[in-house]
């Protein structure tokens, strides 16, 4: 190899180098603002909920709160928002550590006598979104 033709695959090495990092280094950043957005919309879901209704998720043996457009709409836009998480994580747009975290939440709301309660009604909701509507289904089966 001549002295030329390495000078000449230098600049190509540097260029695919910077390449890939570049490609890493989107990905990350559209990562951290998939994180803040969904981050963001989670509080504005919270916040919907009636006072104390969100709490009695956590009281599994406890009374749910009393049924109400309100709390359905709240637990709807729940719903919604974690569709779209599992969404995601299906089409590996969302890391898996981010999953990972997300889901243990899902799951034990999912659990809540507040939650089972709600999805009979709001399961419907869902309809065209079976694979959702089987998750649901399947991390409650145990719990009824």
């Amino acid at each position: 190899m001549t002295t030329e033709t390495i000078f000449n695959i230098i600049p190509s090495l540097i260029a695919a180098l910077a390449f890939i990092w570049g490609v890493f280094s989107y990905r990350n950043q559209m990562h951290a603002q998939l994180f803040m957005e969904f981050t963001k919309r989670f509080e504005e879901v919270m916040q919907s909920f009636p006072k104390n209704a969100w709490s009695a998720r956590f009281d599994i043996d406890g009374k749910s709160p009393a049924k109400s457009k309100e709390l359905s709409l709240s637990v709807l836009r729940y719903l919604n928002l974690s569709s779209e998480e599992y969404y995601l994580q299906k089409n590996r747009w969302l890391p898996k550590e981010v999953w990972k975290i997300w889901e243990g939440e899902l799951i034990r709301t999912l659990r809540s006598p507040l939650f089972i309660r709600e999805w009979e009604k709001l399961s419907k909701e869902f309809e065209t979104y079976p694979e959702f509507t089987k998750y649901v289904n399947d991390k409650q089966k145990n719990v009824k």
